[in-house]
């Protein structure tokens, strides 16, 4: 029976020591990656979302992503990596402390970033698409949580995923009677806003019959192609928009307001499209060589042979 000497047990412990600690420092770099992922697909769904920070936790509550959209809402990213139960109870947790601890939450990421009259929104990625997750934090949107998932394409060129919103297809899956959708976000609006919400929406529409909006109780977003063209939110008791690609806020209070919101939506969608305002591109200019006349002449043709 061969005996083991000490040097051997001990070249063994250093060899899984190097292995362990090779796979700790691959590890954050794994997630670093599937970060900057999410960060770029972030801004599909949240156009012109700036990452302020990552890793957060406060209290029990963690955020992979800490960023901020062009109106100075905070949006917390959460990466789901517990089962439905645990990472609803999860989710729960995160949005009592930021709810308690909002002013903290400016504080760190700067008051010159963040405004804090706008609501805090929470982002769930589940990367596992799980559906049930969505169906438990459904009752959540109204608080600001939305969840996303991951769905992967493939073809000849290779694989890719892409984040899309969870929340919504619930939402579709499960509702009747219209009662989620454009209807949801008119329905909520304030009485004395409701006029303005109808003619937003039937503007809108009018604008080109391929534009499909999608909307909540609190946001509406017009979309070509996919392409975000236009987002409209409702912040209590007033409606803020922006337009593509900079989707700086705009106020929208009246009907001047409105007027102003569909010509620059209308001019994005131009610059979209490709085409100059109010017109089509100009025809190329016809040949004047008469019909069934050849273009060039037999002596041109020959010419060009040799």
């Amino acid at each position: 029976m061969a005996v083991r000497g000490k040097k051997d047990d001990e070249a063994e412990r250093s060899d899984a020591d190097a292995a362990d600690e090779k796979r700790a420092r691959g590890k954050p770099d794994e997630e670093r990656g599937l970060l900057d992922s999410l960060s770029e697909g972030l801004d599909d769904i949240v156009p012109g979302l700036e990452i302020l920070d990552r890793e957060l936790s406060l209290e029990g509550a963690r955020a992979d992503l800490v960023a901020v959209d062009p109106a100075g809402r905070l949006h917390l990213v959460q990466i789901a990596v517990e089962d439905g139960d645990k990472a609803a109870l999860e989710v729960l947790d995160t949005l009592r402390v930021l709810r308690t601890n909002l002013e903290l939450f400016v504080r760190h990421c700067g008051e010159d970033h963040i405004n804090p009259e706008r609501a805090p929104r929470l982002v769930v990625i589940s990367l596992g698409g799980d559906a049930r997750l969505a169906q438990r934090l459904s009752s959540l949107a109204d608080a600001g949580v939305s969840v996303l998932g991951l769905r992967s394409v493939k073809s000849a060129a290779g694989e890719r995923a892409y984040l899309v919103r969870l929340d919504e297809a619930t939402r579709s899956a499960g509702s009747s009677g219209g009662t989620g959708g454009v209807a949801a976000f008119l329905r909520t609006l304030p009485a004395r806003l409701e006029p303005l919400g109808t003619a937003l929406v039937e503007k809108m529409e009018r604008l080109d019959e391929e534009l499909t909006p999608s909307a909540d109780a609190t946001t509406v977003v017009w979309r070509l192609g996919g392409e975000v063209l236009c987002r409209v939110e409702r912040i209590g008791e007033l409606l803020q928009a922006s337009i593509a690609p900079r989707h700086e806020p705009l106020p929208l209070a009246d009907a001047s307001d409105l007027e102003k919101l569909v010509e620059r939506a209308l001019a994005r969608l131009v610059r979209v499209l490709g085409l100059t305002r109010g017109e089509r591109p100009s025809e190329p200019p016809r040949s004047s060589a008469p019909r069934g006349e050849p273009l060039l002449s037999a002596e041109e043709i020959q010419a060009f042979r040799e």
